[in-house]
């Protein structure tokens, strides 16, 4: 299958399993406002995904927001969301933390968790996650592969537990400019937690450009939040209004989001051999139609699962594992 064709196929699945869900006016909560280009592809896909219902998005905001602020755009019958990605479980605690804090406050409200990779390295950890998650029957948890909706099913099982391809591949790519002049190679290098350090990565070209994705931003653009957050508290002073949040919201949702998706598009495209150990540094060349895509798996497994899941009949990419 060609890399357009799994790209329809997939969101096909995507619209089949997560539209019916939504049926009533919703919140998006856990946003990525950080730098990582591959959570705002997630957060652009569910846009473009949610865009075809005919319910309003009451309000979306990060998890840095207030809960009692939020809480004023939830009614009874809001359907709470957050944002997918790969931070169900204990290797990154910040986003698990805010699901569980706004679970609990709002605790009759339908919720819905966009596809995830469930990963938990202390077990202890995992049987905590499901004593809690089993108070809340109206949580609904989908598994962006195998693995991981293994583990929601056998721990999981007081919640609804859905298979989901990641939410990056709703991303309308036809609606950016493309670049027609590709050529050469990159090497998009993560410098965190999850780079696997048990891999041969000596097929990558010695000429190939070498990056982390996460540095490719505008940094004064990033830069720029400080002085918004600064602003927000200075004239909720003077107006006595709780501002909290509203400024770096817009900032976030008109232009670095924006800013995030083109650089990433405008970084992948430049190139005709992709090699990565961002997962959504692959599947963006896949969405974009590269011929020639190279994905290593991370520290945990997070993206051999999901290739094995979804992606190993697609013509020109292939997998790297441990030796």
């Amino acid at each position: 299958m060609t890399a357009i064709e799994k790209k329809k196929q997939l969101e096909s699945v995507i619209r089949e399993l997560i539209l019916p869900l939504i049926d009533g006016e919703y919140v998006l909560l856990d946003l990525p406002y950080h730098s990582n280009l591959g959570d705002t592809l997630i957060w652009q896909g569910e846009l473009d995904l949610l865009k075809s219902l005919p319910y309003k998005c009451r309000y979306s905001t990060w998890l840095g927001s207030d809960i009692e602020a939020i809480g004023r755009h939830i009614l009874p019958d809001t359907i709470i969301c957050f944002n997918g990605g790969g931070n169900f479980g204990d290797v990154w605690n910040g986003p698990n933390d805010f699901r569980k804090r706004v679970i609990e406050r709002f605790p009759h409200n339908k919720v819905i968790i966009f596809p995830q990779t469930i990963f938990y390295k202390n077990e202890e950890n995992l049987l905590k996650d499901a004593k809690f998650y089993a108070q809340y029957p109206n949580v609904t948890v989908c598994a962006r592969d195998t693995r991981s909706f293994l583990i929601l099913q056998q721990n999981f099982s007081k919640n609804k537990s859905l298979l989901v391809p990641d939410m990056a591949f709703c991303m309308d790519i036809s609606k950016y400019a493309r670049n027609k002049n590709n050529e050469g190679t990159i090497f998009i290098k993560r410098c965190d937690i999850e780079w696997n350090d048990e891999i041969d990565y000596s097929e990558v070209p010695s000429n190939a450009y070498i990056t982390d994705w996460t540095w490719l931003t505008e940094s004064n653009a990033y830069k720029r939040q400080q002085d918004i957050c600064k602003w927000e508290r200075r004239l909720g002073k003077l107006f006595c209004k709780d501002l909290s949040g509203r400024g770096l919201d817009f900032y976030w949702h008109h232009y670095l989001r924006k800013l995030n998706v083109r650089t990433a598009i405008d970084v992948i495209d430049s190139y005709e051999h992709i090699y990565a150990t961002r997962m959504h540094a692959a599947l963006l060349a896949l969405i974009l139609g590269k011929q020639d895509i190279t994905l290593y798996d991370n520290s945990y497994g997070k993206s051999s699962s999901l290739y094995d899941t979804w992606l190993s009949d697609v013509e020109g990419m292939k997998l790297e594992r441990k030796c």
